[in-house]
Parts: structure tokens; sequence; C-alpha cells
């Protein structure tokens, strides 16, 4: 079974267009805007993420700044999975 880490690499390599070796190597605060992450980007990686993890991403939390790195991309899918698991 793939990890949430792999899960998300994967994402961000069909998003991002980056190999995947460049991916792995971030940093989990490392800012992805470097890696040409946009506002046009954000809502692809969105409709990834919610596909991928089985979530819906309420609009509220449709910003850069919830998925501009690793961890918090990773934060934000735990609190909606929790979210569903509670009954959302």
């Amino acid at each position: 079974m793939k990890t949430m880490e792999n899960e998300l690499l994967d994402i961000l390599q069909r998003v991002l267009k980056q190999e995947h070796e460049v991916l792995a190597s971030l940093g989990p605060d490392e800012d992805l805007i470097e890696y040409n992450l946009n506002s046009i980007l954000v809502v692809e990686l969105v409709v990834e993420l919610e596909s991928g993890f089985g979530i819906e991403i309420d609009d509220d939390d449709l910003l850069t700044e919830n998925v501009s790195t690793l961890r918090r991309i990773a934060d934000l899918v735990r609190k909606y999975q929790q979210i569903n698991r509670i009954g959302g």
C-alpha cells in the first residue's frame, strides 16, 4: 500500500511536471512556488488530492498557502480524512 508521502509525490509530479527525484528531495517546508506552483495549478492539485484521497476540500481551504509545502498539503489531507472519519 502506498504511503501518503508517496501518493503526494505522485500527485505533485503530475501537477507540477517535475521529476520524481526532484520532488522526493524536497524538505517538508520547502516552498512549492519555487517549482512552478501557481493559482491554476493549485486548483488542479486540489482536484488530484480529492480524487487520490477520497476527500472533498471546502472552498474556504482553496488557498495557495494551504498547499504551498509538502507539510501543509499533508496536513490538509489529514484534516479532511479526519472529517470523513467523524462523519463530515
